[in-house]
């Protein structure tokens, strides 16, 4: 299940990407019957790709908490892991979000008003909307470092995927495209080089948590 979550994370967030970016926003004339069943594929995409980001998040976190060397560490690395959870959370929620106002929707036209609705709920626009759901891919990000600082993996990935969040992060199509290829590489390295034993533990302790 881990090694499995590693390869399909980012590839479900770069077909989310894909879906959203060269499908759904360059081609505002779409059919209805054509542009809701491509916006609902691709926020499925983007909702398993940050379920399986979950468990990426989890088992760095694990890798770190087990190699701090003293309790103040390990305290740093659980509210690393906490936001990166917080963010991962938000996003998939910003994404379940999206995918009511499109039900609810009767065209594509209708979706700006109903989705303003929902945003207006106090709190709402804030969480989902907000800084909160980058949080996800920093917090993977920053225990990716601390893993390679660790020697638990090499550092080219880490840095790699680092970046990665960076061009994903930047909203740019082109640069949130080159983002999530580079981050199909970079995190299945990071798991491509760890003995099956530590992926074991570290599933081990994801479904424990």
């Amino acid at each position: 299940m881990v090694r499995t979550a590693f390869f399909a994370a980012p590839l479900f967030l770069l077909l989310g990407v894909l879906g959203m970016k060269l499908g759904w926003k360059p081609n505002p004339d779409l059919d209805w019957t054509v542009a809701l069943p491509l916006w609902t594929a691709a926020h499925l995409a983007y909702i398993i790709g940050n379920l399986a980001m979950l468990v990426v998040l989890a088992t760095l976190w694990t890798w770190t908490k087990d190699a701090a060397r003293h309790t103040a560490e390990r305290a740093a690395v659980a509210v690393v892991a906490l936001a990166g959870l917080v963010g991962t959370v938000a996003m998939t929620g910003q994404m379940v979000i999206d995918l009511i106002v499109g039900f609810r929707a009767g065209a594509r036209s209708e979706m700006s008003a109903i989705s303003r609705s929902i945003q207006e709920l106090p709190g709402v626009e804030t969480f989902f909307y907000g800084a909160v759901p980058a949080l996800g891919l920093a917090g993977v990000s920053v225990l990716a470092l601390i893993a390679a600082a660790r020697r638990q993996m090499p550092v080219w990935p880490a840095a790699t995927f680092l970046v990665a969040s960076l061009a994903i992060g930047s909203g740019i199509t082109a640069l949130m495209v080159i983002g999530g290829v580079t981050s199909c590489v970079a995190l299945p390295a990071m798991v491509r080089r760890v003995p099956l034993t530590s992926l074991s533990a570290a599933g081990r302790a994801v479904v424990a948590s």
